[in-house]
């Protein structure tokens, strides 16, 4: 068989598109071919953002959590946050970003940090208006 990207001779498949690939066209770190293996550097790339925008969005709830308190966005922002989060980290594991999981370990613990905190004030404040 002759590689699918330079026509050299193949000596493996690549496991995520199946196309017989030769040595030079394969990416020793994912295993992948070299046109996958860019895909996933991308999709990795594309999370990364993702994760530093929820950083971003995080650190300014943490600072106007008292003021914005009120605000009906403010909780489902939160959870929103969370459930992106959990996601992303399932789809790291998954698919062997290792960079992309230390970004999410880095804030996991101040996102459910702040959840919890948001539900014990507004569980306090329900029982103060009772």
């Amino acid at each position: 068989m002759r590689c699918e990207i330079c026509g050299n001779k193949a000596t493996t498949i690549c496991p995520r598109c199946y196309r017989y690939v030769c040595e030079r066209c394969v990416d020793p770190i994912t295993t992948y071919c070299i046109d996958c293996s860019s895909f996933k550097r991308a999709q990795e790339e594309d999370y990364i953002r993702i994760v530093e925008s929820l950083r971003k969005k995080i650190e300014f709830i943490e600072k106007s959590m008292e003021r914005c308190f009120d605000c009906p966005l403010l909780k489902d922002e939160i959870m929103r946050s969370m459930r992106i989060l959990k996601d992303l980290e399932i789809a790291a594991k998954s698919e062997g970003f290792e960079s992309l999981h230390d970004r999410i370990l880095s804030i996991k613990d101040k996102v459910q940090n702040i959840g919890i905190n948001y539900l014990v004030k507004f569980k306090m404040k329900s029982l103060e208006n009772k």
